[in-house]
């Protein structure tokens, strides 16, 4: 099975178990905060795209890709011989093919640009002005958002163990998850919040038999 075969799987299963029939916050048109808009998550492989499918390239026209979920491949092992070494002494049965790997970054963005106390959209749209007053910080709101999200990613994971339609089997072991950092200090975004999960899953092996060899072996 081809990475992106796996790949576009695994978008199909997490839109599914994400992102279908949910409403998250995103940024509203031109930036008007006096407006909370709302729209379903999308799922994304390797990179964000940059306009939309529809329209000539702009600065203008990028779309909202804000709620998303992106998944990137991530350095793995085309063939990982330490599983005997881990069966011997874990006393883990693991089929012998599965010994290809595929790791994936999965990070997770949410936006959340504060938090609107009662008035303060009936008073900016009455044209009295922004009292910025009635607005407070969503720090606290958009980080927790942010962490139960990831945290239904692993709860599922855990729960599911393959991503139906594909021969990935996860490494439980190996899964890691925090905030997005840049160097060694957490990436402040906001108002958008990115947290990303890694995980490795175990796959078929799929080996050309090399006729050179095998005459040298016979």
């Amino acid at each position: 099975m081809r990475t992106s075969t796996r790949l576009k799987a695994m978008q199909k299963w997490v839109f599914k178990e994400l992102c279908e029939g949910r409403k998250m916050k995103t940024p509203a048109p031109d930036g008007d905060i006096t407006q909370i808009v709302k729209q379903e998550p999308q799922v994304f492989v390797g990179w964000m795209p940059m306009r939309s499918d529809k329209t000539v390239y702009s600065r203008d026209d990028f779309p909202n890709v804000v709620p998303s979920i992106t998944l990137m491949p991530a350095p793995s092992y085309v063939r990982h011989m330490e599983e005997h070494r881990f069966d011997r002494y874990d006393h883990i049965n693991r089929m012998n093919e599965l010994s290809q790997q595929l790791t994936v970054q999965v990070l997770f963005q949410i936006y959340e640009d504060g938090i609107r106390l009662p008035g303060f959209v009936g008073k900016a749209q009455s044209g009295q002005g922004m009292d910025m007053s009635l607005i407070q910080e969503g720090s606290l709101e958009g980080l927790s958002t942010l962490e139960d999200w990831i945290s239904e990613f692993k709860y599922k994971l855990l729960g599911e163990r393959t991503i139906p339609g594909t021969d990935m089997f996860l490494d439980e072991e190996s899964a890691t998850y925090a905030l997005f950092s840049d160097e060694k200090y957490i990436a402040d975004l906001r108002p958008i919040f990115v947290g990303m999960v890694n995980v490795t899953f175990y796959c078929f092996t799929e080996r050309k038999v090399n006729d050179k060899i095998r005459k040298l072996l016979l």
